[in-house]
């Protein structure tokens, strides 16, 4: 592509390619819906500047990213053919046909984008529901969204409601984590958990099954079990913005775990902050 705004070209530096691949779909299905917007205002207004442009580059800028991370050519040759189609349209060296063709090229991308599950009656998102997911695929250069603050008083009251709640006999560690896999809270009696690390797969591996459950038509799966010879670990949603891993041994009842669990992440979700709007 042409020279890009630095901080647009390096949002993904540092993410994981399970944690890109993951927001890949939902990215390109915005990247589509605004693009339709753009041909719907050129179908009505041909001749005048249409205020999608501005979000149709800033998204092409994420998806080239996206694509160079992920090293996929066959993306990034689609996104250069769409990005010299509006570098001629702005230039006014584009005949009559160019919606057509334009229109063309994003039925391609559809297809590279699979199926979508949120789709709303008109096929576009809202203005709001578009900025939002952006934006969110923007927050991924920092590894945590500046408008979600986890202050001390917070933090301890969260510590010590999960120490007299879950730390019990059986489990050995548990962690609060980000969607984008920042380690929150992490208490327990494992110290060869290398918890940061644990933090970062588990939120790329949450990134990878939401795809999966949208694939069979899920929203999203709220709780995950991995069991190991000895230990075993349990994943579970907090709203919409936190993970509790629970590392524990086999010994331990499951079904108690997963009631004690679900009745944690009752209580978290009301105490742990939400994203501002």
């Amino acid at each position: 592509m042409t020279q890009q705004n630095g901080i647009s070209r390096d949002i993904f530096r540092g993410a994981e390619k399970i944690e890109i691949f993951g927001r890949l779909p939902s990215l390109l299905w915005s990247y589509i819906d605004i693009a339709r917007n753009l041909i719907q205002d050129l179908k009505t207004k041909p001749n005048s500047d249409s205020p999608a442009m501005p979000k149709v580059r800033r998204m092409l800028e994420i998806l080239d990213s996206a694509a160079d991370h992920l090293e996929n050519r066959k993306l990034k040759d689609r996104l250069n053919k769409q990005l010299n189609m509006l570098t001629s349209l702005g230039a006014g060296k584009l005949s009559g046909g160019f919606v057509d063709s334009f229109e063309a090229e994003l039925s391609t991308l559809a297809e590279l984008a699979g199926q979508r599950v949120d789709t709303s009656s008109s096929g576009l998102l809202d203005p709001a529901s578009l900025e939002l997911d952006m934006q969110k695929g923007e927050r991924i250069k920092s590894g945590r969204s500046a408008d979600l603050i986890v202050n001390v008083a917070i933090l301890d009251d969260v510590r010590n409601y999960l120490t007299q709640e879950i730390l019990t006999d059986g489990v050995s560690s548990v962690l609060i984590i980000d969607n984008a896999g920042t380690l929150i809270v992490n208490i327990g009696t494992k110290p060869s958990l290398d918890a940061t690390s644990l933090a970062a797969v588990a939120a790329a591996n949450y990134a990878a099954t939401q795809q999966i459950a949208r694939l069979i038509g899920e929203q999203d799966f709220v709780l995950l079990f991995y069991k190991g010879l000895n230990e075993s670990f349990h994943f579970c949603r907090v709203g919409e913005e936190f993970i509790i891993v629970t590392v524990f041994e086999n010994s331990l009842s499951l079904g108690l775990l997963r009631l004690k669990i679900a009745e944690a992440a009752a209580v978290l979700e009301k105490k742990l902050p939400k994203r501002q709007a």
